[in-house]
């Protein structure tokens, strides 16, 4: 039998709680948190900084209404893209419309988000639109595709390892066949980036020296110098799609979700770790 002082107590913690429920917001007005099945792209061009907005979303690519767009939403789709800064936001397809679902509207960015569906919004596929009202944004970078590369997902994985957080550093970049990453240059700053951008956690080394196997593309980046600051990998000064990666392996990285323990890798005593 519970006494005056218990239930007093038991009391007291239902309506902390309570309080604690009531402070959270709303699902319905917060898109879902980034995940692996998700990305994002500007479709219409050969610029892979300018184009229609879409989202790849339950397996397809789908367009973003324009309803509301402006130059905060555009921005955080150029930082995302790795583009740059936003120099306009179109609420119309200035590239041609787009086809398929319309996944996004009334996106309500403040800015520094680091994701288009992070920011605020009805929900997804929740709008009152159609293809003439596909968002368009032009940003200040230039990366100029190939001739029928368009429609591949931009994503960065880590290959050949025990699970998601340790391996070899892979991008999917549009369709470029090339997918490594060269490990000239290569350091704790660059991998922290990698962990941080695939919610790894923290880096607990940068691998050097082909730990992790060698990929059977070519390289897409080399000579990566991130600061620490970058949300994205492909933010970092790099140069971009070196010939070969010369006497360099391809680069690695092993984040403190991967339950591995560094010391143990062949070759390790040579790689940068955090102490």
């Amino acid at each position: 039998m519970y006494t005056v002082m218990e239930a007093t107590l038991f009391l007291m913690l239902i309506t902390e709680i309570l309080q604690d429920v009531g402070s959270v917001p709303a699902l319905s007005t917060i898109a879902t948190p980034p995940t692996p099945g998700l990305s994002l792209r500007l479709a219409g061009t050969y610029n892979y900084c300018e184009g229609r907005v879409e989202v790849y979303y339950e397996g397809a690519w789908g367009t973003v209404c324009g309803k509301n767009w402006d130059i905060k939403d555009a921005q955080v789709v150029c930082q995302q893209l790795g583009c740059g800064n936003a120099v306009e936001a179109l609420p119309w397809p200035k590239f041609g419309s787009g086809s398929g679902k319309i996944v996004l509207s009334d996106v309500q960015c403040k800015g520094d988000e680091f994701f288009l569906w992070e920011c605020k919004n009805p929900g997804w596929e929740v709008h009152n639109c159609n293809h003439r009202q596909d968002a368009t944004v032009l940003c200040t970078g230039e990366k100029y595709r190939p001739a029928g590369t368009e429609g591949d997902v931009l994503y960065m994985q880590l290959v050949n390892g025990p699970n998601q957080c340790a391996g070899r550093v892979q991008v999917i970049y549009f369709a470029n066949w090339r997918h490594e990453v060269c490990s000239e240059g290569w350091d704790i700053r660059d991998a922290q980036i990698v962990c941080k951008e695939l919610q790894c956690g923290d880096a607990l080394a940068a691998l050097t020296d082909g730990s992790f196997g060698k990929g059977n593309s070519g390289p897409l980046m080399t000579k990566v110098d991130c600061s620490g600051s970058e949300y994205f990998l492909m933010s970092c000064p790099h140069e971009y799609r070196p010939a070969t990666c010369g006497n360099y392996n391809d680069a690695a990285v092993i984040c403190s979700k991967s339950g591995l323990t560094p010391t143990g890798m062949p070759g390790f005593g040579s790689s940068p770790i955090i102490v």
